[in-house]
């Protein structure tokens, strides 16, 4: 069973695993991706970036979740 975080929406539940998966999209588009601005989705969230910075930023704050999550259990 996966560790539960609340999302901003609070009637979204999402669990370390769907925070990897989703880092590990954000990754390869970072790693993709020639021409700003780019919108994207990923599960039921779209993304509008407006620059590699964007996303890492993003990937950090998930870095973050997936650590404390670790530490919780």
């Amino acid at each position: 069973m996966c560790k539960a975080m609340e999302a901003a929406n609070e009637n979204d539940i999402l669990c370390d695993g769907d925070l990897k998966a989703i880092h590990l999209q954000l990754e390869t588009l970072a790693q993709g991706t020639k021409n700003y601005p780019i919108e994207c989705s990923l599960g039921a969230y779209d993304f509008l970036f407006e620059s590699r910075d964007d996303i890492e930023i993003l990937m950090e704050s998930l870095t973050e979740e997936i650590s404390q999550s670790a530490n919780i259990a």
